[in-house]
């Protein structure tokens, strides 16, 4: 998204946004309720209530889970080691793999916003000020 504005004054002022593609391979599937042997249901929770859509921004938890350590492993690419383990259910210990799901379609998030001053980046405050001194 660009927004280009010319003033009086000959200067061009320019403003425009990153769009950053967030398509996951393996995100939450929160339409999914998992149910283990025991009769408990295990869903999406996004900010305490139950998940109904997707949204790339926010942080999702499976709060009827905790998450067990097995141990260590090396990856092939990495020198630190990282926690491998595997989810439980809360009230009867039993192993449950939270559900995840690829998205479909290409799923884009807004990013960071850009100034110009006549094709020259400039912070945000400087952008303002110089503008605010143009005449209109």
């Amino acid at each position: 998204m660009t927004d280009i504005r010319t003033s009086t004054s000959g200067d061009v002022f320019e403003i425009y946004r990153d769009v950053l593609d967030v398509t996951s391979m393996n995100r939450p599937h929160v339409n999914c309720i998992l149910t283990d042997t025991a009769g408990h249901t295990h869903r999406w929770h996004v900010g305490g209530k139950v998940a109904t859509d997707y949204d790339p921004s926010v942080h999702y938890e499976m709060p009827s889970l905790v998450w067990v350590k097995d141990g260590e492993e090396f990856w092939e690419d990495d020198d630190e080691p990282h926690e491998v383990g595997h989810h439980e259910c809360r009230i009867c210990g039993e192993r449950v793999a939270p559900p995840y799901t690829a998205d479909i379609e290409q799923r884009y998030i807004p990013g960071l916003i850009h100034y110009r001053v006549n094709g020259v980046s400039v912070s945000k405050a400087e952008f303002d000020l110089r503008r605010s001194q143009c005449p209109r």
